[in-house]
């Protein structure tokens, strides 16, 4: 393209031997023009392009296989995990730019398979960077529920994109221009854009370790920090970690390729090519980063530790990711039928629970009119599990409050175990507590920001028949 030295274009004398004038070259050419200068991985031969493409073409189709595999799974399971999505798409350009590099090194005249090959190898990138920022939006509003809700940063994200996806197609009309104009205005404007494409696929692929380590910094030092709004499966760490191996793999792929369109131009005539465009420095830095980097996703099953609900949105809405017993990966022993209940939470279990109590002789539901969202059952001791990230769950309060002298549990009428008129249960167990023991339910407060704990056996098998003040029975 344009801004070469006359030492490149002409002669070479500089180097001990002469060479063509590239835009000569060009020019009898025809349209579409070879490229004039030389680029990171220069034009493929058969060897040893075909082998290492075909060995690459191979690994990209088990990795678009599996992500396809798990997002179809899961959506059968009505957990909607679209990045799977994302790097199925990203897969797929892979495999059209290894099978094109492929045809290339067989028709290494042919222009028309050169930008074809270029053009996917440019779009598909682009798609690990957003992934990885989805990622690092998710852990920043886990641990800081209301700054990463808040408006400037829940904007910031899509107004990345919005630039992002301007910028890409700019490089792509960038890219193939450059191969129609012999214009030295129009190449270096090309190079221009090149060099700002570049450079910003650098920063989005480091923007993830600033704002992942800043949140992480921001929570230890906070006296004040609230719970985490904990999502999918594994620990708030082994996240953290992913995220950041990933992004500095992906940005030093990125920053070698910005680095070398930093470099003074040489003439593809030349026959002297710099080791820093090489086709190994090609392979190493774009392919061999990428697949290591979509299959150890797709191993350590993204699609489980960066899930959340459907639908989220606000402070604390993340909890409905939290996996329980029952769930594949999660398995407990068989507890019985009311556990058939476990994959039900909110009004969909209250519904339930209303149908099977009765007080008095009118069906009403412990959870029906509770602001908790009760969300599941297990036989472990659930208390020793969930403190791993930072949230401490407490005891249910309406398991807290205790008429004097009677022992027993405070009711309202209608069969809530909280403030208004007053029931009585004898005989409380230790149980009851609600924080360990033999069977305890999880629920979301989100009045209090906190996880509330309540037995099992304090709301399936009660130890005697509460008695209403209202009905008098």
């Amino acid at each position: 393209m344009g801004g070469m030295s006359d030492a490149q274009q002409g002669s070479g004398q500089g180097q001990g031997q002469s060479f063509p004038d590239p835009a000569t070259v060009a020019q009898a050419h025809g349209k579409p023009y070879p490229p004039q200068e030389q680029a990171l991985g220069e034009t493929p031969s058969v060897i040893p392009d075909v082998p290492v493409c075909a060995v690459f073409l191979f690994l990209f189709l088990c990795a678009a296989a599996g992500h396809m595999g798990l997002f179809k799974f899961n959506m059968r399971r009505g957990k909607k995990f679209v990045i799977s999505g994302m790097m199925f798409g990203f897969c797929f350009t892979r495999i059209c730019a290894t099978t094109l590099r492929i045809a290339w090194s067989f028709y290494p005249r042919s222009v028309r398979v050169g930008i074809a090959a270029m053009v996917f190898v440019y779009a598909g990138i682009i798609l690990l960077f957003i992934a990885n920022l989805f990622f690092t939006q998710r852990v920043v509003r886990a641990q800081h529920p209301h700054i990463g809700w808040s408006k400037p940063f829940s904007i910031a994200l899509p107004v990345l994109l919005f630039i992002i996806i301007g910028s890409i197609i700019c490089l792509i009309v960038g890219v193939i221009l450059s191969f129609y104009t012999l214009s030295e205005s129009t190449l270096d404007a090309v190079r221009d854009i090149q060099l700002y494409g570049e450079t910003l696929y650098a920063i989005v692929a480091f923007l993830p370790i600033p704002i992942v380590l800043a949140s992480v910094a921001g929570r230890h030092f906070n006296p004040n920090r609230r719970s985490i709004d904990k999502f999918g499966t594994g620990s708030m760490r082994a996240k953290i970690l992913l995220i950041l191996i990933s992004a500095v793999f992906l940005d030093l792929g990125a920053c070698w390729r910005a680095a070398t369109l930093y470099l003074p131009p040489r003439a593809s005539t030349n026959p002297e090519t710099p080791w820093y465009f090489s086709k190994a420095c090609f392979y190493v830095f774009n392919f061999s980063i990428e697949i290591c980097v979509t299959l150890a996703w797709l191993a350590l099953r993204i699609d489980k530790r960066f899930f959340i609900p459907n639908g989220a949105k606000g402070p604390y809405s993340y909890a409905g990711g939290f996996t329980f017993a029952g769930e594949p990966g999660n398995e407990k022993i068989a507890l019985g039928n009311r556990d058939s209940m476990r994959h039900l939470t909110g009004s969909q279990a209250s519904g339930l629970n209303s149908a099977r109590v009765s007080w008095g002789g009118s069906r009403s539901s412990l959870g029906r009119a509770s602001r908790v969202s009760w969300g599941g059952i297990s036989r472990e001791d659930v208390s020793a599990g969930i403190g791993e990230d930072g949230f401490q769950p407490v005891p249910y309060g309406a398991f807290e409050e205790r008429i004097a002298g009677k022992g027993g549990f405070v009711a309202d009428e209608d069969g809530d175990l909280g403030s208004g008129a007053r029931s009585h249960y004898a005989a409380p167990t230790a149980a009851d507590v609600g924080v360990q023991g033999a069977e305890a339910e999880m629920g979301w407060d989100p009045r209090s920001g906190k996880w509330a704990l309540r037995p099992v056996s304090s709301t399936a098998n009660l130890p005697a028949r509460p008695v209403s003040t209202k009905s008098g029975i």
